[in-house]
Parts: C-alpha cells; sequence; structure tokens
C-alpha cells in the first residue's frame, strides 16, 4: 500500500474487505504521498452529496473519497491547504477537513469574529449584522449569499490565520483551542496594517516564523504573531489602485519572493447554452450572471531593497496552480506530467462563486509563453462536475 500512489492506494481500498483494511492502516499510518502534486477535488454528477472527486493531472486519473457531515453540497469551498479544505457550512461556520483521512475540525465560529452579531429575520432566515461602528454601511449578509470569508490554514502546530473577514477582509487569527477569532487591530499592529487597502492573500514563511499579507494594492506586510502582541510593518508599498488583477504571493522553490496576477474580464453569458445538470430554476440563476475568463497572467520578482517588482516572462521548467488555495509552485521534472512554464487554473472570483452558486466556473491551463488557456483534457468530458461547490486544488496530504 505505501509504494502505491494517491488514486491507486483508494481504489485498492475498494477491492475487498482485506485489502481496505490494509488500506485503512496504511491512511493511519501517515505515511508520505509519493504523488505531491495537486489534484482538482470537485463535486461530480455520478457523486453523491457528501462524496467529491479528485482528479490528479500528474497522472491523469480520478478517485472518489468520502467526507464527514455536513454534506459536501451543503458547503462552500473558500480555501485549501497542507492537504486541508476550509469549508464554510450553512452557518457560514468554518470547518477544516482533510479529503484523504476524513480528519475534521472546527474553528470559532463566525460569530466569533469581533464585527459580527447574528439574528433571525422576519423570515425566519439566519443573518449577520456586521458592526456599523467598522463598516458604515449598515451591511446584513445571508450565509447563503455570502460566505465569502477565505481562510488560509497556514501553520497546523499553532495557529490557523485568517486572510480575510468581512467587511472589506480585515486581519483576525485563532490559535488550537481557541473559542474566538482575535482581530489584529491598527493599535496592536503599530498601525501597519491598514485595514481600507484590503488583503487578498498569504504566505507563511518557515524561514522567518512570519506571515506575509498581500492587499488588493499589491503591497506587502509581515505579521509576527510570535509574541504576545502582533506586529506588522509594511516592506512593499502599494503598485496598483484596484482588485483586478488578483493577486497571489508565493516563495519560489529558488527563494525568491513572487507576486502573481491574474487579469480577468467579462463575457456575456449564452443564454441559450442550457446545462443539462442544474434543475430549470437553476438556469435562470446561471444565466443571469457574466462569465470572467483569465485574460493575462503576470509574474513579479519582489525586490524590497529597491521597492520594485521586476517582471518575469517565465518560470522555466516549474508549473503553479492557482485557485482558492494557497499557490503551489513545483518542478515539472519531479513530475512530468505536468506542463513546465504553465498554470493550472481554478476559479477564484468569489464573488461570483457566492452570489451566484450555479454559475459557469473557470478550469483550465494557462500557457505563460502562448498567453492562452488550454483545457484539461478529457477529464470534464468524462466525469463531469457540479458548479457547486467550485472546484478547488488541494494537494493530497495524510497528515
Amino acid at each position: 500500500m505505501e509504494s502505491l500512489d494517491i488514486a491507486d492506494l483508494f481504489r485498492a481500498g475498494t477491492a475487498c474487505s482485506s485489502w481496505y483494511a490494509a488500506y485503512s492502516a496504511a491512511r493511519l499510518s501517515r505515511i508520505p504521498i509519493r504523488d505531491s502534486a495537486p489534484c482538482l477535488l470537485y463535486s461530480g454528477e455520478a457523486d453523491d452529496d457528501s462524496t467529491p472527486t479528485l482528479y490528479s493531472p500528474s497522472s491523469g486519473t480520478c478517485f472518489s473519497v468520502r467526507l464527514p457531515d455536513p454534506p459536501l453540497r451543503s458547503r462552500a469551498l473558500v480555501g485549501s491547504a497542507h492537504g486541508w479544505l476550509v469549508t464554510a457550512d450553512e452557518r457560514s461556520d468554518l470547518l477544516l477537513v482533510n479529503p484523504l483521512t476524513g480528519a475534521q475540525v472546527a474553528l470559532p465560529l463566525v460569530t466569533g469574529l469581533h464585527h459580527v452579531d447574528s439574528f433571525v429575520d422576519e423570515k425566519g432566515k439566519l443573518m449577520y449584522n456586521l458592526d456599523e461602528a467598522m463598516w458604515p454601511d449598515d451591511l446584513q449578509s445571508n450565509l447563503q449569499e455570502e460566505g465569502d470569508s477565505v481562510v488560509q490554514p497556514f501553520r497546523w502546530e499553532e495557529l490557523y490565520c485568517p486572510a480575510c473577514a468581512q467587511p472589506d477582509r480585515m486581519i483576525s487569527f485563532a490559535r488550537l483551542g481557541d473559542e474566538k477569532w482575535t482581530h489584529i487591530n491598527q493599535t496592536t499592529s503599530n498601525e501597519s496594517l491598514r485595514w481600507v487597502t484590503g488583503y487578498t492573500d498569504a504566505l507563511y514563511n518557515k524561514n522567518d516564523g512570519l506571515f506575509y499579507l498581500l492587499s488588493f494594492d499589491g503591497s506587502i506586510c509581515p505579521l509576527d504573531l510570535s509574541g504576545p502582541t502582533p506586529v506588522a510593518r509594511q516592506i512593499m508599498k502599494k503598485k496598483t489602485q484596484w482588485d483586478n488583477p488578483s493577486k497571489y504571493i508565493m516563495l519560489a522553490p529558488w527563494g525568491d519572493l513572487l507576486e502573481v496576477w491574474r487579469l480577468r474580464d467579462s463575457d456575456e453569458p449564452d443564454e441559450t447554452a442550457e446545462d443539462s445538470s442544474l434543475e430549470d430554476e437553476d438556469r435562470s440563476v446561471e444565466n443571469q450572471s457574466d462569465i470572467w475568463l483569465t485574460e493575462e497572467i503576470m509574474l513579479y520578482k519582489v525586490d524590497i531593497a529597491k521597492q520594485k517588482f521586476v517582471k518575469m516572462r517565465s518560470i522555466g521548467d516549474h508549473t503553479l496552480f492557482l485557485g482558492f488555495n494557497s499557490v503551489v509552485c513545483l518542478p515539472t521534472k519531479d513530475v512530468p506530467m505536468l506542463k513546465p512554464d504553465c498554470a493550472y487554473l481554478s476559479d477564484e472570483f468569489y464573488e461570483e462563486m457566492c452570489d451566484n452558486m450555479h454559475n459557469w466556473r473557470e478550469v483550465g491551463i494557462w500557457d505563460l509563453k502562448n498567453c492562452k488557456l488550454q483545457s484539461l483534457g478529457d477529464m470534464e468530458s468524462l466525469h463531469p462536475w457540479r458548479n457547486w461547490p467550485s472546484p478547488i486544488w488541494i494537494t493530497p496530504s495524510l497528515n
């Protein structure tokens, strides 16, 4: 069992009862996984509500896993890192789940955020009221319509760190065992975390023990949570005024700090197109929304000393995985089926995914040299997916 790749390991467990016992023991032993390339996790047309499919582009194979309750199709997938999914249930509360082991961990409730209160409206629906002192527009969020609090679980040994929380992606964190989120405000962070900029991504650098927060405007702020008081300082000034392109931050395998920008544009939907996987009432929801497509991907080396971005034309024999996941960059020499100098994409336009549950999703391979989106192969035609929850990349792990 330990010599098998992930797909074959899961298939072996279905052969008979004795093989299932060996397969279960292999999973519990937390064996190293031979194929560390990300898989696309999605809810397939042939799957039930709790059984997603994982497609491995490095092997070209699919396999199914069963998740604990609540059912996958009742959740939003809002992040993934280190083999774990970050999911939001129907109450917008966050659950971490490892799809390979079935382990599940509840994060502090959404009402544990400093600015969130819950109430039931006149129709009996659970609603969330965001503190007017923090956000003057008196926003009220229905859980199914605004399940877009993105969390990235970076370092399991000590803490979880959300990359954002409404309103406007402010920063909070929770250590293991905490019942509430700890909000990081300007006072406790030396006034470096300006919530008006909003934060879109973050990474944990094990080399210096810091979290690097990336804002919508391209600025970068390291955050030190090791002491009694969070400390932050801005090391890269803003580079743009807007949130399109989407922005990711990553530490390249060769040591450089990079920003990846993903420029999108909308295309009018084809009102005559129908998706046989959707009920009639869902088709109208899908066709009411534009289709957002990737138009360009830009890569920059971050030169902190000179306070500038150095444009990169290529990542050579490496490939990227971009979406709601923490960015993954792999050398293709170790995984020959992956295409070099490309970015494997899944949708990450959170406004569309949260407001239009059954809207079209962008999934494919972006050729960085030719600036074109290619198909992910015949995977969707062989095992078509549903658009909710939105497909997401996850790096398999038994830890």
